[in-house]
């Protein structure tokens, strides 16, 4: 059976549209999918990405180890026990640094809660993910 050009190109439009369709829908395309993914947080780490207590990220500790700690910003989920380690990447940033804490998105003094989201700067961006950031 023979089928003409002008049915041919009609079936071609139409799987192309509905297929164009079905791949903007998975991608997320003008929702709000995949916010939760690229989402930024922050924990409290040691030199190996290790999460440890908050107290170590208080700015204003000084006790065993100070200096050591690092407030460590990525894409990972929120709620990871202490004793987790974080994959490589990220940006890290000395507790003490009020500046880069402020720049991250983070309060300029105190404690950081385990998970707490990055509302903006440094750690926001999907471009901000890799390597060490301010304050390392």
């Amino acid at each position: 059976m023979a089928v003409s050009n002008r049915i041919r190109a009609a079936l071609t439009t139409t799987v192309l549209t509905t297929a164009a369709t079905g791949f903007m829908a998975g991608c997320g395309a003008g929702g709000d999918s995949g916010e939760e993914e690229d989402e930024q947080v922050a924990y409290c780490t040691d030199e190996n990405g290790e999460i440890v207590d908050e107290d170590y990220c208080d700015d204003s500790y000084n006790g065993p180890g100070a200096g050591l700690f690092f407030l460590y910003l990525g894409g990972f989920g929120r709620g990871l026990p202490v004793g987790t380690v974080l994959p490589r990447g990220g940006t890290r940033i000395n507790p003490t640094d009020t500046a880069a804490r402020q720049r991250a998105g983070l309060p300029a003094n105190g404690k950081v809660s385990p998970g707490t989201r990055v509302s903006g700067g440094i750690g926001s961006g999907v471009g901000n993910r890799a390597g060490t950031g301010a304050g390392s």
